[in-house]
């Protein structure tokens, strides 16, 4: 159980707001002015932040936002707050602050706003604690049926769990055929419910006739862990279709829901060994086409010497913070001549120019796929994201933690947004596309925006692949 306190004190230790409330203001007061102390005499002294400091069953961290200082009180009774969980807290922490307290004036804030601020902060952080669990999925409510498909419709048999979702589903699947588009292995599905305000993972196993359905049913707070999953999952789920042994709906079940979340990927990186002004530079003119396949999960070759090369894939992480990705970062020569093969499954692979001109040659690589030729200064791809480098333009000369959260958000939206349509999945597909429009037109974002959220969303939902 991990109970939380946040406090919200200026620069100069003037105590503005705590939540939850505090019986006595005086201790409180005395309390916080004591903390931004310590953090100011760390700064003078060491030439550093202070971070944090534990004592017994709790942890007091600081995190310095604009020209105000947020305090953390946790209190992890059950002991399973990570140092790494920690960190994620206080991010979160940060990235829903900045934007709120920037500009804002320390000595006119009232104490209205700055309880608003901190029951903001309370609510951001508890949802994150809720989904950032090792295995986020033992959350999720679990259910199971049997379908049958008949020419006079479909019949639910051997239903497990009360769901009432579950004759929704039910019909979505067989509306859309599903049995046939995923006739042949395991199949992962998302759909968001709007009725019930949660999101569906849906496992499905058929012979066409005959399909047997695991469902997984999470709140929102848990949408942008089961978005990053679902390549996980998805991987999971084509492990236990290869293997010979007969899994029943059960056992697949409990596999996915023991994945661990790994987080996403920029979360094990240095922020300050990232560089998008470098990498704007040596990209050139045709970022946006990197930017692109970034964002919507679409493959991309980084060619040139290895210390750069990684450097390009590190950076580009900042577009692709919504995902879980894999990344292959050096495909070595040795790989190709000796093994006769070499791993492009990873979602960013970097290469030498050597090795991608042999890949390029026996049509492994094509033009049409998304590359960065850091020797020549070509970047080719068939699509570009106008909308995110428009943002980056905007923003890339804020500080690099500040550019990452601005990313992140808009990141937020766009998975946001990508979960909102694969609701359309319950309606046939005359109705789908008015829906379509009705959910593009309500979401107030660009064409081109909405187009990027829709090809994340077939890909977490192959029976919407006729919107494309």
């Amino acid at each position: 159980m991990l109970n939380i306190k946040v406090s919200l004190v200026t620069s100069t230790g003037i105590l503005l707001a705590s939540k939850p409330e505090v019986v006595d203001d005086t201790r409180q007061i005395l309390a916080t002015g004591l903390m931004t102390a310590l953090i100011s005499f760390s700064k003078e002294v060491h030439h550093r932040e202070l971070q944090s400091i534990s004592y017994h069953d709790r942890t007091v961290s600081f995190v310095r936002v604009h020209d105000f200082v947020l305090i953390l009180e946790t209190i992890d009774e059950d002991s399973t707050l990570t140092e790494k969980r920690l960190g994620q807290l206080l991010e979160q922490l940060k990235s829903c602050t900045e934007p709120i307290l920037e500009g804002v004036d320390p000595d006119i804030i009232t104490d209205g706003e700055a309880e608003i601020i901190l029951d903001k902060c309370l609510q951001d952080i508890q949802l994150l604690h809720y989904s950032i669990s090792e295995q986020p999925l033992h959350k999720a409510e679990r259910a199971q049926f049997t379908l049958l498909h008949t020419d006079k419709g479909w019949e639910i048999k051997d239903k497990v769990g009360s769901g009432s979702f579950i004759p929704t589903i039910a019909l979505m699947l067989d509306t859309l055929k599903a049995n046939e588009k995923c006739k042949g292995a395991l199949r992962g599905i998302i759909t968001h419910l709007p009725e019930d305000n949660s999101t569906v993972y849906i496992i499905v196993d058929t012979d066409g006739q005959t399909s047997k359905i695991g469902i997984l049913k999470t709140p929102r707070e848990l949408d942008l862990v089961l978005f990053r999953l679902f390549t996980m999952m998805d991987q999971m789920l084509h492990i236990l279709s290869e293997e010979e042994s007969d899994h029943n709906m059960e056992e697949i079940i409990n596999t996915l829901m023991d994945i661990d979340d790994p987080g996403n990927r920029i979360s094990s990186i240095n922020l300050e060994d990232l560089s998008p002004s470098f990498l704007e530079r040596i990209v050139g003119r045709n970022l946006d086409k990197a930017i692109y396949s970034a964002v919507v999960g679409e493959p991309i070759f980084v060619i040139g010497d290895k210390p750069t090369v990684k450097l390009v894939i590190d950076t580009l992480s900042i577009f692709n913070q919504h995902m879980q990705t894999s990344v292959n970062p050096w495909i070595s020569e040795t790989e190709i001549t000796q093994n006769g093969k070499c791993d492009l499954t990873a979602r960013i692979c970097g290469m030498s120019t050597k090795v991608y001109k042999i890949l390029f040659d026996n049509e492994t690589l094509t033009e049409s796929d998304t590359s960065i030729n850091l020797n020549s200064g070509k970047t080719t791809g068939l699509k570009s994201s106008s909308h995110f480098k428009k943002l980056y333009d905007t923003i890339k000369k804020l500080s690099i933690s500040e550019l990452v959260t601005k990313i992140a958000l808009e990141l937020e939206n766009i998975v946001s947004l990508s979960l909102d349509l694969t609701s359309i999945s319950l309606v046939d597909e005359t109705k789908g596309r008015i829906k379509l429009k009705e959910l593009s037109s309500k979401s107030g974002y660009s064409s081109s925006f909405v187009r990027k959220a829709l090809e994340m969303t077939v890909k977490r939902n192959m029976l919407l692949d006729y919107l494309l």
